[in-house]
């Protein structure tokens, strides 16, 4: 079942928060969650109902797939757009697809970190088997 703007962000936020090491705040503004690892981003939650969308980051690969497979999945406003990508409620865009757009957000910003960081993270296995096969959707 697809997703409300409600839904979305309770699941993508929900799924953010059960990560090791996360931490999550407002620096742009009131409507605009953002949660990081290591004080680097992966997630980005509107709150604003009017606007519901959730920004994660992905492979370049990933991410022309995912907008070719969606159309509730498009380039992230003000974010490298090859990198980020945008998903609001529509056809599609179910738990399962959200959960694992966050983990593989949070998987690439992690692989990215220095060594000491990664180090100090828990990253058993998340996903029913999946973690580090790529976005499930694609």
């Amino acid at each position: 079942m697809s997703l409300d703007g409600a839904g979305l962000e309770e699941v993508a936020n929900r799924t953010a928060r059960a990560l090791d090491g996360v931490s999550e705040g407002y620096p742009f503004t009131d409507s605009l969650l953002v949660h990081k690892v290591c004080g680097r981003i992966f997630l980005v939650v509107n709150e604003n109902p009017d606007d519901p969308l959730v920004t994660v980051k992905v492979d370049p690969e990933d991410a022309d797939a995912l907008v070719r497979q969606h159309e509730s999945i498009g380039r992230a406003r003000y974010f490298d757009k090859r990198y980020w990508v945008s998903v609001t409620p529509g056809p599609g865009v179910t738990d399962s697809l959200v959960e694992d757009l966050v983990h593989d957000s949070y998987d690439t910003v992690v692989a990215r970190l220095p060594r000491r960081d990664r180090d100090h993270l828990d990253r058993s296995d998340r996903r029913r088997g999946t973690r580090g096969q790529g976005t499930a959707s694609i």
